[in-house]
C-alpha cells in the first residue's frame, strides 16, 4: 500500500484554527526532535567516543576534528556534547516538519528513506580525509559507521515518535494549547530558523485562500519536483562521502 502523510492546510479553516493546528504539530515534533537529540545525538555520541577512545589509546590527549580531547571525558565536555546533540535535534525537528509531507510509500519505506537521508547528508559534513577523527581512529568502518549510525537511527525515531504524536489522540491533541506550546521555547535559539518557518507557512496559507492560487499549489508535480531536490542533495552527498571514505581506505 502506497501512502502520503497528509498534513496540506485546507482553505475551509480560519487563520486561527490553522495557526492552532500548526502550533501543535510543530510543537509535538519539537519535543521529539529534542528528546531524540539528546539521547541518541548526545548520549550516543558520548558512547561512540567512549568506544573509539577505548580502541585507539594512542591518540589519547590529540584535539579531534570537534574540539574534544580524545580520551579524556569531563563533566563539561560531555554537558556540551549532550547541548549539541538536543540542538541539533531541534534542527532536525525543524527540517522533519517541512520535509514530513514528500513522504511516500509504505512505512517501512518512510522510515527506511528519512533514515538513510541524514546519515548520509551528516555523514559528508563530518567524513574528511584532512582531519584527524578518522585517520586516527582504528578501525575505519566502525568509525565511520557510528556516525552514520546516530544521524539515522535519531531520524528513524523522530519520524516514529513524532508521528505517533500527531494522530489525534496524543497529548499534542487534547492538551490545552498554552502547555502544548511549551516546546517551542526550545527553539528560541533557533529563532531565525523559525521565523523562516512561520513566513512559509504564512505565505502558504494566504495563497490557499485564493481560488487562483489553490489550484497550482495543489498541482501533484509540486511535491514531486522538492523531492527530485532531495534526492539531488542525497546523491552529491553520498558521492562526496564515498570519495572521502576511498581516500582514507586508500
Amino acid at each position: 500500500m502506497t501512502t502520503t502523510v497528509d498534513e496540506s492546510p485546507t482553505a475551509e479553516l480560519g487563520w486561527r484554527e490553522s495557526a492552532e493546528r500548526a502550533l501543535r504539530r510543530l510543537s509535538a515534533i519539537t519535543l521529539a526532535g529534542a528528546l531524540l537529540g539528546l539521547l541518541v545525538g548526545g548520549v550516543g555520541g558520548r558512547l561512540a567516543m567512549m568506544l573509539l577512545a577505548r580502541l585507539n589509546p594512542d591518540a589519547t590527549g590529540v584535539t579531534s576534528d570537534d574540539g574534544f580531547t580524545i580520551g579524556q571525558f569531563t563533566v563539561g565536555n560531555t554537558l556540551q556534547l549532550l547541548l549539541t546533540g538536543t540542538v541539533f535535534g531541534l534542527v532536525g525537528a525543524c527540517i522533519y516538519a517541512l520535509v514530513r509531507h514528500l513522504l511516500i510509500g509504505p512505512r517501512w519505506f518512510q522510515v527506511a528513506s528519512i533514515a538513510a537521508g541524514p546519515a548520509v547528508v551528516v555523514g559528508a559534513g563530518i567524513v574528511h580525509s584532512d582531519g584527524v577523527d578518522f585517520v586516527l581512529l582504528k578501525p575505519l568502518w566502525l568509525a565511520i559507521g557510528l556516525f552514520l549510525a546516530i544521524p539515522a537511527l535519531y531520524a528513524a525515531l523522530l519520524t516514529v515518535v513524532a508521528e505517533r504524536w500527531l494522530q489525534d489522540d496524543s497529548w499534542a491533541a487534547r492538551a490545552p494549547l498554552l502547555l502544548v506550546a511549551l516546546p517551542l521555547l526550545l527553539l528560541i535559539p533557533l529563532a531565525p530558523l523559525l521565523a523562516v518557518m512561520v513566513t512559509l507557512w504564512a505565505l502558504n496559507e494566504g495563497l490557499r485562500r485564493h481560488d487562483r492560487f489553490r489550484v497550482a499549489l495543489a498541482h501533484p508535480a509540486l511535491p514531486w519536483v522538492a523531492r527530485a531536490g532531495l534526492a539531488v542533495v542525497f546523491v552529491v552527498a553520498l558521492v562526496d562521502l564515498v570519495g572521502e571514505t576511498n581516500e582514507l581506505a586508500g
